[in-house]
């Protein structure tokens, strides 16, 4: 629908982390299946480990954390395939210091520098 209606997508890679994980699916076929150039903005965020009352583990997208190491990977991999886009740190609750908010988007800027060189280097073939 939304290649018919020229109508942007937003990624949300946290969620894509959180929901695949709940359910047991994979969150890098999920992406990888995603129309990733039709992705207008990307967002980030912090989720909280829990367990179900089964004793499964259960993600919970808390927005009140910083970005789980296996988010930035996705993250990485959503933007080697699609490219660099907007990018935008949830973090709704339990609000830290400055520098913390800071570091956080100084790691998404270096995600996004590392995508964008890899990017422009001519193939050969």
């Amino acid at each position: 629908m939304a290649g018919r209606t020229g109508c942007g997508l937003l990624l949300d890679i946290n969620n894509v982390f959180v929901s695949c994980t709940n359910r047991d699916e994979d969150c890098n076929a999920y992406v990888d299946a995603f129309p990733l150039s039709l992705v207008e903005e990307i967002h980030l965020a912090g989720h909280a480990n829990d367990t179900d009352a089964a004793g499964h583990r259960l993600l919970i997208d808390t927005h009140d954390r910083e970005t789980a190491p296996e988010v930035w990977a996705l993250y990485e991999r959503a933007i080697a395939k699609g490219g660099a886009r907007p990018t935008l740190i949830e973090w709704d609750g339990k609000i830290p210091e400055f520098p913390v908010l800071a570091a956080e988007a100084q790691l998404a800027e270096r995600y996004l520098s590392r995508a964008t060189s890899v990017r422009q280097v001519p193939r050969v073939a």
